[in-house]
Order: structure tokens, then sequence, then C-alpha cells
């Protein structure tokens, strides 16, 4: 089985990227972060040395591609090998001989490893010999982790520095060789929090009305209350942080006070307030265009949403007839509106939403999801 797996680990090497490929940073940044947590995963619970290089190596081939990927898989390649001569003295001189062999699948683009094939050179004659060589492989490992910060501090992987990448990975490796799982779980568990934290945002999202259609207000009466609106194109499509609310507005007669909400499904038909923007957002009476409304001006943090949860448009009610002019007769969509004496827009409050068929409301929504 031994035997298979360091098969494995020198064929996966090999096959990265033919010599001369200049490729880093291959498939996404998700599949990074979900190769990553997958070896979280098998190292929190019972798993094998093998499946933890099988997983290691997949990462140098499938996230970081290239030459680069070929040269960090190979060098880990190593680190494991040694390690594993280390262990078994039985079997020192040919697991020291499939470490050279692994330093040898480097591709040729990589820059020189005379050093750290005279010091692989000297753990062989140790071994030969069969003395110990623990201080020298330590050294190498060392080597090998300065080598890799002095040649590939320029690439980086999704947010990390491919030496950092690099060394986890390589941690992971040699722990699992000496039977210290807690150890390569620590090493793995550094690489997916630095990961997550350095990561590339994913692009914005935009979600509700395209605000072409021209506003008009709902054929409906209102009472001067408060006063919440929104329809099904406002609901949250991923977990995220809203960044930008706009609403297109008609010639609404009244200057309004303006706030959005978002409120959470209970999945009886009602909604949960989970939090208001503060202060208001002033519309100016007449003043029929498309307002932009940054989150960054609250005077809190706002809004952190999840999946499912909706956005509302909310005012603080009006005597004043056709004043809400943000709807556009839309057949098959509908609506909502809500309203209340009192606080009804503060965190906990439930609504219980009246429907106006055939209208959307005219607000869109720009969020950073997760």
């Amino acid at each position: 089985m031994r035997r298979a797996v360091i098969a494995v680990l020198l064929s996966l090497t090999a096959a990265v990227a033919p010599a001369g490929a200049q490729a880093a940073e291959t498939g996404t940044a998700d599949s990074f972060h979900d190769n990553v947590g997958a070896l979280v995963t098998a190292l929190s619970g019972t798993t094998g040395r093998g499946a933890v290089h099988v997983g290691t190596t997949l990462i140098f081939n499938n996230n970081i591609g290239g030459d680069e990927g070929r040269v960090a898989a190979g060098l880990d390649c190593v680190s494991i090998q040694v390690q594993g001569a280390r262990n078994s003295k039985t079997f020192a001189r040919s697991k020291v001989r499939a470490a050279q062999a692994c330093l040898a699948q480097l591709p040729k683009s990589a820059p020189s490893t005379k050093a750290i094939k005279k010091s692989l050179a000297a753990i062989a004659g140790r071994a030969k010999a069969g003395r110990v060589f623990g201080a020298m492989a330590t050294a190498l490992r060392k080597q090998q982790s300065a080598y890799m910060a002095a040649n590939y501090k320029s690439i980086n992987i999704f947010g990390v520095d491919l030496p950092e990448v690099y060394d986890d990975l390589e941690c992971a490796d040699v722990k699992i060789e000496t039977n210290h799982q807690s150890g390569a779980l620590s090493c793995v568990k550094r690489l997916a929090r630095v990961s997550r934290q350095l990561a590339p945002l994913k692009p914005p999202i935009t979600f509700g009305s395209d605000l072409s259609a021209t506003p008009q207000a709902l054929p409906a009466t209102f009472a001067p209350e408060d006063t919440e609106f929104w329809d099904a194109a406002l609901t949250v499509p991923a977990d995220g942080t809203i960044t930008t609310f706009r609403l297109k507005t008609g010639d609404s007669p009244v200057d309004l006070p303006l706030r959005f909400s978002v409120v959470r499904p209970n999945g009886d038909g009602t909604v949960t307030v989970v939090t208001t923007t503060n202060p208001v957002y002033p519309l100016a009476a007449h003043d029929a265009t498309i307002h932009t409304y940054p989150t960054a001006s609250l005077s809190f943090a706002c809004c952190k949403v999840r999946k499912g949860d909706i956005v509302t448009v909310d005012n603080s009610g009006t005597t004043t007839p056709n004043a809400y002019v943000w709807f556009a007769p839309q057949p098959g969509t509908i609506t909502y509106s809500h309203r209340s004496n009192g606080q009804s827009q503060n965190a906990g409050v439930v609504w219980t939403p009246i429907t106006h068929d055939g209208f959307e409301t005219l607000v869109q929504v720009v969020m950073q999801p997760n």
C-alpha cells in the first residue's frame, strides 16, 4: 500500500503541466477552499496517511498548477519520503532514493536545486551508513521552505502567497507521517483560515428591479403611519452584505423620509424585521429619478443578510395622496405592503403583508456576497 501511495505521488507530481508551463492559480477560489476544507474534515476524523498526501497533492495540481505547482509538489514529496526514511531503518535507503526521485521530477524551469541535492545526498550517505539524520532532515525542510520563499514569493494562490501554501501543506504531510494527526490538522486549519481572510472578493450581486419601468403610485389609500413595500424580486440571493440601495421614483408631491429594512420570512406568510437603516434617507418632492443610497453613510454597520431574506423600502407615513411613486405595472408580479402605528420597523417586529397584484416595486439592491 505504501509503495502504491509513493507511485501515486510521483505520477501526480509529474502530470501537473508540461515543462515550460507558466500557469499558477488554476481552478477557482471556491475549489481551492473546498480542497483545503476537505483536508480539514479528513484530519478532524479518522484518515490514513495516503489520503492526506493525495489531498495535498490535489491542491498542488489543481489549484496551483503549472511549473510552480510541480516544484511545490516535488519538494513536498521529498519531505514526505525523507520523513518516511526517518521512521524506518529498514527502508531508509529506499525512501531516500524515492526522495531523490521526487527532486528529479522538478521541471527544467525550476531555479537551481543544487544546494538541496547536496543536502539530500548527505542524508543518503547517513542512511547508507545506518546512522541517524534527524537534524539534517529538519534542516532540509527549512532549506526547501527558504527556496520556495526566495523564488516564488510573487506567486499568489487566491490571495495566499505560494510559499505559505507550500509550508502549510508540507507541514501537514510531514506531521501525518509521524502519526501526529493533531499537528497536521493545525497546519491545514491555518491555511484554511488565512485563505478565507485573504480570498479575493466575489463580484457584487445586483438584484431586484431593473428600474426600466416608468414609476407611478399604487392605486391604494394609505394611512399616515409606518408603511413598508416589497416584492419577490427583492429576495436576497446569497449570504453577504448590502452596499447600495437604488430607488426609482416619479413625481412625488411631498418630501419623504425613507428607510430600507431587511426582513426574514417566517414560513406562515409573515416576515420578521431583522434590521432597518438609520438615519433616514431624504427623498425630496418632485425629484423624479433613480436615487442611489449607499450603506456606507449609515450610522451603524448595515446590512448583513442571509439568502432568502427580503429587502423593503419604508417610510413613516403621510396624509398626502399618491405620495409613494415607486411602483410600475407588471403582470404576474405582486407588491406587498405593511402598515402599522408605532415602531413597526424595529428589529423583531412581525409584519403581516397586504397584497397589490400586478405591480412591481422599483427598488434595486447591490450586495457583496460572503
